[in-house]
């Protein structure tokens, strides 16, 4: 059964304290009490990106783990950062690069299991600026990002995944992100198609399905694709992880592994029966129209991971990417990914 919250990114700070007073039980405790253990899994935003833990859900495979877990959507990546550290949420949804960042700020957090192994934030451009441009869905990659020169573009929030690529991208041509376009903080994914359509942003990074639900608008064009690998560099991304405290993991091992054995086991289910994941995780985005959704899961099939092991190779792209070398054991740990697939 799903459960999920959505909370205005205005009133989060205070509903963290409403909330922190489940975030130090032991699933000892809970399960002497003959209840499921209660947690909080604070996600970024709704998209493709979490698919295991919509398949999770839809599964039964939290549950079976002896787990009840509530998801709150915290609209970007820092927030979900503020959630889990102070207290919000035991768990959060988001990009490694984002715990990469707050390691190196000194922060005690650590990704623990892999969803996503690409970048699947995709760049929409409007189909006409695009046209006008003389760039097409076959143009070079260089010719593409020099197509965002002089737009608006929209991201999630300033410091949050989305930010990061839209300055990676552009740096990449000698594009300043500061001087050479504007970029348009949005929050959630429910604000990027109403500034889209009004020209409020010419174009946009989001992850799937807020893409191909532009492309089908007609007035988007999908300019890069990135949970196909389109970026060379990028091609292999550890990007979307389940992170926590350290002191949690300290505190509640068994916790940390019931959570990763249940993603596991979505992640191989997924991996192993396509079409029913496919109608799994459409049921959380049921105001899709079907060919919408359909695109949107098949341009990231291949991007969900098929273990929860986050990758070296995966990891040392985020270093590349952040600029930010960080020792992978410091920001990585594989304990329990490690015994959730033996």
């Amino acid at each position: 059964m799903r459960k999920i919250k959505t909370f205005a990114a205005g009133l989060l700070s205070s509903l963290l304290i409403l909330s922190a007073c489940s975030a130090d039980k032991s699933s000892n405790e809970v399960e002497k009490k003959g209840k499921r253990e209660k947690i909080t899994i604070a996600q970024s935003t709704a998209s493709l990106l979490f698919t295991p833990i919509y398949v999770a859900q839809e599964k039964g495979f939290f549950e079976e783990e002896g787990l009840d877990i509530e998801v709150t959507l915290a609209g970007g990546s820092t927030n979900v950062l503020s959630a889990v550290v102070g207290g919000g949420a035991e768990i959060g949804a988001t990009g490694l690069s984002v715990v990469m960042e707050m390691n190196h700020k000194g922060q005690d957090v650590q990704a623990f299991a892999s969803l996503i192994n690409q970048y699947a934030s995709n760049v929409v451009i409007k189909k006409d600026i695009a046209k006008k441009l003389g760039v097409t869905e076959e143009s070079s990659i260089e010719e593409k990002i020099k197509a965002l020169k002089g737009l608006n573009i929209g991201v999630t929030q300033p410091g949050g995944g989305s930010d990061r690529l839209v300055r990676y991208l552009l740096k990449s041509q000698n594009i300043n992100p500061d001087k050479d376009a504007t970029i348009v903080p949005l929050g959630k994914a429910e604000a990027v198609l109403p500034a889209f359509t009004n020209n409020q942003i010419q174009a946009f990074v989001f992850s799937s399905p807020t893409s191909e639900q532009a492309i089908a608008s007609d007035n988007g064009m999908l300019l890069i694709n990135l949970s196909k690998g389109e970026i060379k560099e990028l091609d292999g991304f550890a990007h979307s992880t389940l992170l926590t405290k350290k002191d949690y993991i300290k505190k509640n091992p068994e916790t940390i592994q019931k959570v990763t054995n249940a993603i596991a086991k979505a992640e191989k289910f997924i991996g192993e029966n396509k079409e029913e994941a496919k109608e799994l995780v459409r049921k959380s985005f049921d105001k899709l129209d079907t060919a919408t959704f359909d695109a949107a899961f098949e341009n990231n099939f291949n991007a969900f991971a098929r273990t929860p092991v986050i990758t070296k190779n995966g990891y040392d792209m985020n270093i590349e990417f952040e600029g930010i070398d960080v020792p992978f054991k410091a920001v990585v740990n594989n304990e329990f990914a490690d015994k959730s697939i033996q």
